[in-house]
């Protein structure tokens, strides 16, 4: 039996420091445009295949929110079958919330860029404009632009001339990058969030340099009518002996000042040990560096990515955090963030990876257990038969993004979540062939269906991979869609309308977010550091 919580228990729920998962399970674009602030977005359609990494304790608490249309019920009886012993569905979802007089805030990764504006108001970093920096960079005086973003992010278009330093690169190769101590230093990131904290960073790392931050960052760059460089590749290498000293002593004065948990490998142990806790554990350097040989049982979560989409690493609220690398600089940057965001009980392994047994190679890629279906699997070759002969449609159910990059020739894309309906609507008198990148959802979705709608289903054994490695052209571009694509996010600047204008209003959006979210009486943020 589903079990039900009005709006008033979860927000009861949600002021106590007890550990909890609010999730909300619709997909990324209705989710954006309105949620609790505190839900993590799990979309139905992928459910199974996140939900081991983000809630790895299936005793935790679990309220599940929708659109109020049932899909929160559907979750609750996945995760009832996957194990989970306390589950409970908000009752009426999103809109009942809002109803109770509870906040609905529209975007994406919104703690995040509302601690933005927490940092910016207690940690008063130093603006520059992208008129005043162009100014600057064509003047005789000495300037350095430090772009904080993803090495990806920075290679689809920066500040002409800035180097990539990621997350808590900036504090741990900053020596190398920045020498001389009279260099104007300006930290960038596209927007607002990631260039204030980057540049705090440094603040509070003590560094001599004059340090401002980019006003808007290359969005506000494209704005003044500036062209950004793509394609740069101005990545810092390993930083040398020396600025990795100083930069050690600049992270371990910061965790004394904000009172940063420092652990051993032994009370780590008693953590994972607690079964009334959940204690995660992410390796914060580079997917290379964590290949070569981290602690099982870790995540690689690299170039703060932690910080700005916590989501994509962690469920459980007021769980237990250790973040872990091979110096603790980045550890320990990454720590100051994530704790004065509020998610928990953050600790950085003191000793990194010294006297642990390591292993080697990526992050495994999370399994499902098929055993209780009844698909029919065909291969590749299979399937190129009944494509010569006319007799089969196949529907795509991954990613739109995936399906868009690389599909079938021919294949429709449909989402998981509404995959029921649209076989109801369209029947068909041949096969009907499902797929995905790997096949992995095709088979979860083929298992969502009963008869008479899944005896004419098969399934694309290792999916649009196996296509691939079978010889045959993946074919790309627009597509075929059956509905809207519900899980592919457009940034502000992609969005129907005006670009410029959408800009302005998202820009105008990100920097009274802080307010909203404090009149909500919502804000979860801590001044750990600031005086």
């Amino acid at each position: 039996m589903i079990k039900y919580a009005p709006a008033a228990e979860t927000v009861a729920m949600l002021a106590k420091s007890d550990e909890m998962a609010f999730l909300d399970v619709r997909e990324i674009v209705p989710f954006g445009t309105g949620h609790p602030l505190l839900a993590t977005n799990l979309p139905l359609s992928r459910l199974e295949l996140s939900v081991g990494a983000l809630l790895p304790r299936a005793g935790v608490r679990i309220v599940i929110t929708d659109g109020g249309d049932g899909q929160a019920e559907l979750a609750a009886q996945r995760l009832d079958r996957l194990g989970y012993s306390d589950v409970a569905v908000l009752e009426g979802g999103a809109p009942a919330w809002a109803g109770a007089g509870e906040a609905l805030f529209p975007e994406i990764e919104v703690p995040a860029k509302g601690f933005g504006g927490f940092a910016e108001r207690s940690g008063h970093p130093t603006f520059i404009t992208p008129a005043e920096l162009d100014r600057a960079l064509h003047s005789a005086e000495d300037w350095c632009v430090l772009d904080s973003r993803p090495r990806a992010e920075y290679r689809n278009g920066n500040i002409p001339g800035s180097v990539n330093a990621p997350g808590a690169e900036l504090v741990r190769c900053f020596d190398d990058l920045v020498p001389d101590p009279s260099t104007n230093v300006v930290v960038n990131c596209m927007s607002f969030t990631r260039g204030t904290l980057g540049g705090l960073s440094l603040k509070a790392a003590g560094v001599p340099n004059a340090v401002y931050v980019l006003q808007h960052g290359t969005r506000g760059w494209l704005l003044e009518g500036l062209a950004l460089e793509t394609n740069a590749k101005r990545f810092p290498g390993s930083p040398s002996p020396a600025a990795v000293e100083k930069a050690k002593g600049r992270a371990n004065r910061i965790a004394e000042r904000a009172g940063i948990a420092r652990i051993d490998s032994t009370e780590l142990a008693h953590w994972h040990a607690d079964p009334e806790r959940t204690t995660y554990l992410f390796d914060v350097r580079t997917p290379a560096e964590f290949a070569a040989g981290h602690i099982p049982g870790s995540r690689n979560a690299p170039e703060g990515s932690i910080v700005m989409s916590p989501e994509r690493y962690f469920a459980a609220l007021n769980a237990r955090i250790v973040l872990i690398d091979d110096d603790t600089v980045r550890a320990t940057i990454t720590a100051l963030w994530l704790a004065q965001m509020g998610w928990g009980d953050v600790a950085v392994l003191k000793d990194g990876l010294v006297g642990n047994v390591l292993e080697t190679g990526p992050e495994p890629t999370p399994t499902v257990d098929f055993s209780d279906g009844l698909t029919r699997r065909i291969s590749a070759a299979e399937l190129a038969d009944y494509i010569k002969v006319n007799t089969v449609r196949v529907i795509d159910v991954g990613l739109s993004d995936s399906y868009v990059d690389g599909r079938v020739p021919g294949a429709l894309w449909c989402s998981r979540v509404r995959l029921g309906a649209y076989l109801r609507d369209h029947p068909y008198d041949g096969q009907t062939v499902l797929t995905t990148e790997d096949g992995v959802l095709a088979c979860l979705a083929a298992n969502d269906q009963s008869p008479p709608l899944s005896n004419r289903l098969l399934v694309l054994a290792g999916g649009n991979n196996a296509w691939r490695a079978a010889g045959h052209e993946l074919e790309n571009g627009p597509g075929q869609f059956t509905s809207e694509r519900d899980d592919h996010w457009l940034a502000s600047s992609e969005r129907p309308g005006d670009p410029r204008q959408n800009v302005l209003d998202y820009l105008a959006w990100e920097l009274t977010l802080l307010d909203d979210i404090e009149r909500a009486n919502q804000s979860p943020y801590k001044n750990l550091i600031w005086k």
